[in-house]
This record gives structure tokens, C-alpha cells and sequence, in this order.
């Protein structure tokens, strides 16, 4: 059974605003050089009229990963993320999808920047699944716990960057 991934963080932007600072080519370098952990880079920023998309690889260090979890990597767990976002002036529509390099991990779901009675939010609503016979379920709640701490931490990162 899937293990949910989502959260939500407002900013106290304009929805127009929030969109165009949050869909910036350069607040993606800065927050992978500050929170990507080890090897992060950002692979491809490809904007095409309304339509943006978006590869990021990101690691998570194996010492901080549970044993069971380990010996099913050859080192960090690299993780793989894709955005592709349909950006309008006031709100921004997405999916991701999110890999574990070598372990039969993935996660996927939708991306919205909206307006907020706070001014704009970032939502992150998907889902991790592994597939793994007998200990999928174990590695599966490791993989979501370490997605949703790199997912905060990056929200953490822009809304101190943002001000918000």
C-alpha cells in the first residue's frame, strides 16, 4: 500500500509573485547547493512558453539511512526528481515524479502554486510506493520519511529565502 506524501507552505506573496519566484531557474541552484545533499545537481531547467520542466538529482547519505535500508544501495540513496508545470500568471500546475537510483522506490503526485487567503501556497500532494518483497513496506516509510524531509527542508530553505 502506497505511503502518502504531502505538504503544504504558504508565502506571504501574490499568487503572480509566488509563481515566478518559486518557478526560478536560480532559486533551484541556490536551494540544491544549500539542502540537496551530497552529488545534487540540477540536471535540466527547460521552459518552452507556459510549460516548464524540471530534473533535479538529489542524495540522501547512506549513514543516515537505517541498515535494512543499505544493503539495498551501493552507497547514497540518489533520488531522481521530474517537475513538468503548466505556469499560469496566477497559479502554476504540476506533477512530479521522484526515483530511488538503484532500489525500486518511486514516488508521484501534483504540484499547485494557488492563492491562499495568505497570499499564495505551495502544495505538495503524492505518494511513495516500493516493491520489494517482505521489507517493501519497511524501506517504503524510509524512502517517504526521507522525501518529506528534503521536501521541508527545500520549503524551509524558500520561504526564508522568499521571506515568508
Amino acid at each position: 500500500m502506497p505511503t502518502p506524501l504531502r505538504l503544504d507552505r504558504t508565502f506571504a506573496l501574490a499568487p503572480g509573485e509566488a509563481v515566478a519566484r518559486l518557478l526560478d531557474r536560480d532559486l533551484y541552484a541556490d536551494r540544491l547547493a544549500a539542502v540537496g545533499g551530497p552529488g545534487a545537481e540540477l540536471r535540466a531547467f527547460e521552459r518552452e512558453g507556459d510549460r516548464l520542466r524540471i530534473l533535479l538529482r538529489q542524495g540522501v547519505p547512506a549513514g543516515s539511512l537505517p541498515a535494512s535500508v543499505r544493503r539495498f544501495l551501493a552507497g547514497a540513496l540518489v533520488l531522481e526528481r521530474e517537475e513538468r508545470w503548466q505556469v499560469a500568471p496566477e497559479r502554476a500546475d504540476g506533477r512530479f515524479t521522484l526515483t530511488a537510483a538503484g532500489a525500486p522506490a518511486r514516488a508521484e503526485g501534483d504540484l499547485r502554486v494557488e492563492a491562499d487567503p495568505a497570499g499564495s501556497v505551495l502544495r505538495i500532494d503524492g505518494e511513495v510506493e516500493v516493491h520489494v518483497p517482505l521489507l517493501g513496506a519497511a524501506i517504503e516509510v524510509v524512502v517517504a520519511d526521507r522525501a518529506l524531509a528534503l521536501m521541508g527542508e527545500e520549503m524551509r530553505w524558500t520561504a526564508e529565502r522568499l521571506g515568508g
